[in-house]
């Protein structure tokens, strides 16, 4: 077997033998008698980083194991809630066609409707939008340039500069999108500037020894990430293979040493190299203190960014499935939110037939009219933003 000798060093082996199925990054712990105060913040890190990328694991397979079974259990209510809602539209279009409303209750049902068919006409119904804009003072497309245009200079306040090019068209989401780039460039150069001006003020004073030392850290870190993917780059090139399978399998192992690189991906690398037999198990016990302290620095940064990840998946769950801004995403969450949700949607189903069943008796429109004014009144914009309708009915 053909085996790293040392993880700095510059020799390349080749492997000689087929990689391993799967790796786990237990295989990486430094097990020895006596373990150094940078081995045993490596063996740290190194559980730290297996935690998150379970935990990450973990979401990412309650999410996808529940995505179906929330379309499954919704779809079915969400399009009796959306036939209700036209029927209710259609109803009070028709209504308002016929005498007999004082010029408050006129209001107050057009208010409805407008409602009604926005939100409809949202989804991608086109009668519910003709409906619409035979009401509304202003048609659906106006509003939504309105919106945007109001999203755009919010955001332009916020950035203290013009979107530009990037900013133009009417869709909501591009414009967040550059707004989003945008920020993110300015952070980037807000960060590059202080850490320009940081570096200035470091080379007008002498440096002290631990000063150096950190700075020796760093480029012995980055020169382990480098010589790391150079080995495996060396070992694993396809273009080298004359035989298909081994193209194959050695393009593969390519492919992942290149996006571990790119991503700083100090365990992935590590692996990639046990599986194709380039080092040993237990290799890096035998590394010096000042290798291992190096190689911590890539660690942590490892762990900065699985948290950032187990972060942003965690928000992007919440979002897609209604959790609260803090709950945890598993798999218990999501059921009970998806139990709430359908509760909810049985709910205002029953309320709406209840209303369209009562709307048909004139005495109780004006009354439910009545009831609807004052229910409106009574929302929070904040809190009930979709402005359709909840619990007791339909309401503007």
């Amino acid at each position: 077997m053909n085996v790293q000798a040392h993880l700095f060093s510059d020799d390349l082996p080749a492997p000689d033998s087929p990689p391993a199925t799967t790796i786990s990054l237990r295989t990486l712990k430094i097990d020895a008698d006596r373990l150094s105060p940078a081995q045993q913040r490596f063996n740290r890190l190194l559980a730290r980083v297996q935690k998150l990328t379970g935990q990450i694991e973990t979401v990412r397979q309650a999410v996808d194991a529940h995505r179906p079974r929330q379309v499954r259990e919704l779809a079915e209510l969400e399009q009796q809630h959306s036939a209700l809602m036209q029927r209710m539209a259609l109803w009070l279009d028709e209504r308002l066609r016929t005498k007999g409303l004082t010029a408050a209750q006129k209001r107050m049902a057009t208010e409805i409707l407008i409602s009604l068919s926005e939100a409809l006409a949202m989804q991608g119904d086109a009668q519910m939008q003709a409906l619409h804009d035979r009401h509304s003072p202003d048609d659906l497309d106006a509003k939504q340039g309105a919106s945007v245009q109001g999203m755009k200079d919010m955001l332009e306040e916020v950035l203290g500069k013009p979107l530009g090019a990037a900013g133009d068209g009417d869709d909501l989401d591009a414009l967040l999108h550059a707004a989003m780039k945008e920020m993110d460039e300015q952070a980037q150069a807000a960060h590059e500037q202080r850490e320009a001006q940081q570096a200035a003020r470091r080379s007008r004073k002498a440096k002290t020894a631990r000063q150096q030392q950190a700075e020796q850290q760093q480029t012995d870190a980055q020169s382990a990430l480098r010589t790391l993917f150079r080995q495996l780059a060396s070992a694993l090139h396809p273009d080298r293979e004359t035989d298909p399978q081994e193209h194959k399998r050695k393009s593969a192992l390519m492919a992942e040493a290149n996006a571990a690189y790119r991503r700083r991906d100090l365990t992935a690398l590590l692996t990639l190299q046990l599986r194709v037999e380039q080092a040993e198990p237990g290799s890096l016990a035998r590394m010096a203190e000042d290798k291992v302290a190096a190689l911590n620095l890539l660690l942590k940064d490892q762990v900065a960014a699985l948290e950032q990840d187990l972060s942003a998946v965690e928000i992007r769950a919440r979002s897609e499935f209604g959790l609260a801004p803090y709950a945890a995403v598993n798999a218990a969450s999501l059921a009970r939110t998806l139990a709430q949700q359908r509760q909810q949607l049985e709910q205002d189903i029953a309320h709406m037939n209840q209303d369209l069943r009562r709307v048909q008796d004139d005495a109780e429109f004006k009354r439910w009219l009545k009831e609807q004014d004052r229910l409106a009144r009574q929302v929070d914009p904040f809190e009930d933003l979709d402005l359709v309708f909840g619990p007791g009915g339909f309401r503007p």
